[in-house]
């Protein structure tokens, strides 16, 4: 089927729009809407005109502070719309809440001093634009250089962790601070995924865990649990995949919100395991097809300056 590749680019004022300009300049298909008191009206021209974008890119100095109405408003007119929320690393939304209330699922955290580009040198926005319009999936290669070797382990015993943690800080040469930090972030994140994978997502049809955090047990080969990280010098990438597919996509965002609010930690590892996850990837994706599978990855910068206590960017999506 083919997609509409057409994308709404909602901005505050002139102003906004003109600071968010430059994150546009590769993106095709773009009609661009100020969000003031006619808004209602040029919404309703567009969609008279038969125009069904597939993708709405809103500004965070529009959404969810100064109209936190939008997005109920862009469904009206464009119900199977996508939203992606674009903010700048000096100003990132305060609180999910509203995120969660609205089901919007994609958050960019755009850090313009930096130009923070992923492998192929394609802005971050380009790139979640492209997956989106398209369907595809994040995947590593998106994160690092062209031509980076990305390392994969299926796992088949649970202690076959601490060998793929150290193959992980080996391939981190480097002797600064900088190098250093970034082991042990790395070290930490793929011990909180493996640890999901292994605990956190095996679940029984009544939603129990099927395991005990810390049990030494064997994979099984249907679970198919697959980790692969990647490291170009700069930018460490890494996901896991699990064949439970136990988590949903509100689900996650629900951790994501709630944690975040510091509204209660969410009481299973899994809740507790995604939400560190996320506040130490500079940006984190979530990919799953219920009840057959679960991807979990992001990369983190050597160079990162986001700290962990900031929201960071992150994509949920569904297949299946």
């Amino acid at each position: 089927m083919q997609q509409n590749k057409t994308i709404l680019a909602l901005f505050a004022d002139n102003a906004d729009a003109e600071a968010m300009s430059s994150c546009f300049f590769h993106v095709p298909e773009v009609i661009s809407v100020i969000a003031d008191r006619f808004l209602k009206v040029t919404l309703g021209e567009i969609a008279s005109a038969r125009i069904d974008p597939g993708l709405a890119v809103i500004s965070s100095a529009l959404y969810p502070g100064k109209r936190p109405q939008l997005v109920e408003e862009l469904r009206g007119y464009f119900p199977g719309l996508e939203i992606l929320v674009l903010a700048p690393a000096s100003m990132p939304p305060h609180s999910l809440e509203r995120f969660m209330l609205d089901q919007v699922r994609h958050l960019i955290i755009e850090n313009r001093q930096e130009k923070a580009a992923t492998g192929d040198g394609d802005q971050p926005l380009s790139v979640a634009i492209g997956n989106l319009i398209l369907k595809r999936q994040w995947h590593l290669g998106q994160y690092v250089k062209r031509g980076t070797e990305i390392q994969e382990f299926q796992l088949s015993f649970s202690e076959e962790k601490e060998q793929i943690i150290k193959a992980l800080e080996d391939s981190i040469v480097g002797d600064s601070m900088e190098y250093e930090m970034l082991r042990q972030k790395g070290a930490l994140l793929a011990d909180e995924m493996l640890e999901n994978a292994f605990y956190g997502a095996p679940k029984s049809d009544d939603g129990m865990k099927i395991f005990r955090k810390g049990e030494r047990r064997q994979i099984l080969p249907d679970e198919g649990i697959v980790f692969r990280f990647a490291f170009d010098g700069e930018t460490l990438a890494m996901e896991i995949k699990d064949g439970w597919g136990s988590l949903g996509a509100d689900m996650v965002l629900e951790y994501l919100a709630k944690n975040s609010a510091d509204m209660g930690a969410a009481d299973d590892a899994g809740g507790r395991g995604l939400f560190i996850i996320w506040r130490f990837l500079d940006h984190f994706h979530v990919c799953v097809n219920p009840g057959k599978e679960t991807l979990i990855g992001g990369h983190l910068k050597k160079s990162s300056q986001i700290p962990p206590e900031t929201i960071h960017g992150f994509h949920i999506t569904t297949t299946g």
